[in-house]
């Protein structure tokens, strides 16, 4: 849609790691990107701010953040810039893809050179792959911004090609019969109200920082299941929902992403790697490319892509993966599919604002991060959401690595602030080999609707409480303090603990359970709660009878982890309501 202008040229006059300075003699717009020139590489850079030069009353002084690695660049080097704010391709192909936190194709990148080199760049999309298009308007009709003028299959989904979102009202002028066509062919020609003629293909560019319109946002109200017991028991997300995931290294963070990527009921995943270590970005484009979908029995990529911008590469690329992932995530909701975000790991994103924010000299707010970081965060999350006019929803889940694990940090309790879910890991679950490490007795909760009742989740957090309490009670004044029905309800949390909240992500039944199944489970933890149980004592000290109770608690805590991993059918699925209900009774039962 932009004209062909005359080049609009620049000259470096400051470098400060990232960010750099130049002097502009023509208008320059802020937000828009701009291409340096150094050693031959046109490096990609952001407009952040522009003044006057104090020493060129012709001329304007503009500071830019830089994408890539500034290494070989001098002062002189020139600048040109393109008129156009960082954007990123929306069209088919979008669903498979991997890219660089520029939305450059990591494989063919990998083509040119094994080692990435700053200024490398491949094609968004692939430009040979030919769509079958299947028009739906006529010459004459009306269209504007955000109209579907056909579509194209994308794997199993009909993937609607769009009028870009900038359109105001328009007049189909042609369009091209139902045929195979690649991204770079015209399919449709519109005219504006200005009677200016645009030419529209399979693609088109959207501004990052411009969040595509909702058509008719709506409450998030319908549960996702995540296939992950204490996510969908004690602290659910709904379609359109935001939730902070924070944890320290080591708790459990990657697996919890992989383990929703494949379990999570959602029509698109989308990874933005923004700033995770390359080994775990590594592992991620290794195993997903070779992983099956449960739903579908395909590969898990047809319903994927991933932005792989490691904390290895230049702190400022991290903020455009975000905001990249963010717009593709928002275009699949606009189509009318439930999308979810994994954000990995927004600490870092924040820490690129912190270095950006320092380089230029404002003032810093709590632990360096900029004063307005409550804002930024906020402002990221409010773009998830549902639609309740396309039917769509994106959902984003961001991983938050506070230093040294610690939940009072800037970026972890503005997180809190902004989403409407929090999935804490815990250290010490993790040392204790609990996974998932989600503690459910601090820094979780969820304001969304599980698939038991908000009673049920209630109780169930308050037997965890408590038995956590009697925990304490026992490790610091002894055992025999313990009256023995406090003793029983110790018991009873540690069941619940033991054989619900912790869930075994590499067994193939276990790692997921659907809401029929959670159903099930919770019925016989109700049970278990509900009822009191008449330990037979007779002839029994109190230490003899305590252990007694353990030994007949660990019968059923191996008993039900072995139900976790075999039963499948109806009669298997039913006996574990049925054992619960033999042991409050204390009568013999057997599978």
């Amino acid at each position: 849609m932009n004209d062909t202008k005359t080049k609009r040229i620049g000259k470096l006059i400051s470098i400060q790691d990232s960010l750099v300075k130049a002097r502009f003699y023509d208008d320059v717009i802020m937000g828009e990107t701009a291409e340096i020139a150094v050693d031959g590489k046109l490096l990609q850079a952001e407009v952040l701010q522009i003044s006057a030069d104090p020493k060129n009353a012709d001329a304007g002084i503009v500071e830019m953040q830089v994408f890539e690695d500034l290494t070989g660049a001098q002062i002189g080097d020139a600048v040109e810039f393109s008129g156009t704010p960082l954007s990123v391709l929306l069209g088919p192909g979008l669903l498979t893809s991997i890219w660089d936190g520029l939305q450059n194709a990591l494989y063919p990148l990998g083509k040119q050179d094994p080692y990435l080199k700053p200024g490398m760049k491949a094609p968004a999309l692939d430009e040979e792959q030919l769509w079958d298009f299947t028009p739906f308007v006529k010459p004459g009709d009306k269209v504007v911004g955000g109209d579907a003028i056909g579509s194209v299959p994308e794997g199993r989904f009909e993937h609607k090609i769009l009028v870009p979102f900038n359109f105001g009202k328009c007049q189909v002028k042609q369009i091209i019969e139902k045929s195979s066509v690649n991204i770079t062919q015209i399919v449709a020609t519109v005219i504006d109200e200005h009677q200016k003629s645009h030419d529209l293909k399979l693609v088109f560019r959207q501004a990052v920082k411009t969040p595509i319109p909702f058509k008719e946002r709506a409450i998030p109200k319908k549960t996702i299941s995540t296939g992950v017991r204490v996510i969908d028991l004690l602290a659910p997300v709904s379609y359109g929902g935001t939730v902070g995931n924070p944890g320290p290294f080591g708790a459990g963070k990657t697996v919890l992403q992989h383990a929703l990527c494949k379990y999570a009921l959602a029509d698109i995943i989308i990874m933005a790697a923004c700033g995770e270590r390359a080994g775990e970005a590594v592992e991620v484009f290794k195993d997903f490319a070779e992983l099956d979908d449960p739903s579908t029995g395909e590969s898990l990529m047809n319903r994927m892509c991933i932005f792989g911008n490691t904390s290895s590469m230049p702190v400022a690329a991290r903020e455009a993966s975000v905001f990249i992932a963010l717009t593709v995530g928002e275009y699949y909701r606009y189509l009318g599919f439930n999308v979810i975000l994994l954000a990995d790991s927004t600490s870092r994103w924040a820490q690129a604002l912190r270095e950006r924010s320092g380089r230029q000299g404002d003032i810093p707010g709590p632990e360096a991060f900029p004063m307005d970081i409550p804002d930024q965060i906020k402002g990221m999350y409010q773009r998830a959401g549902a639609d309740s006019g396309s039917g769509g929803s994106l959902t984003f889940i961001g991983t938050v690595s506070p230093a040294g694990g610690n939940f009072q940090e800037p970026v972890t309790q503005a997180t809190m602030d902004s989403t409407g879910g929090f999935w804490g890991l815990s250290q010490d679950r993790a040392d204790a080999k609990k996974y998932p490490a989600i503690d459910p007795l601090s820094y979780t909760t969820s304001v969304y609707d599980s698939f038991i009742s908000y009673a049920d989740r209630e109780k169930m957090l308050q037997t965890l409480h408590e038995s956590n309490a009697i925990d304490q009670t026992i490790s610091t004044i002894g055992l025999k303090k313990v009256p023995t029905d406090k003793y029983v309800v110790f018991q009873k949390g540690l069941t619940i603990d033991f054989c619900v909240l912790q869930q075994n992500a590499f067994h193939d039944l276990d790692a997921c359970t659907r809401p029929e199944r959670l159903k099930i489970i919770n019925t016989a933890v109700q049970n278990l709660i509900d009822t009191p149980i008449n330990f037979n004592a007779e002839g029994k000290d109190d230490e003899q009878l305590k252990e007694m109770i353990k030994t007949k608690f660990d019968e059923l805590r191996q008993w039900w982890k072995d139900w976790n991993s075999t039963a499948k059918n109806e009669e298997q699925l039913a006996a574990l309501p049925a054992k619960i209900e033999e042991f409050v009774l204390q009568e013999e039962y057997a599978l």
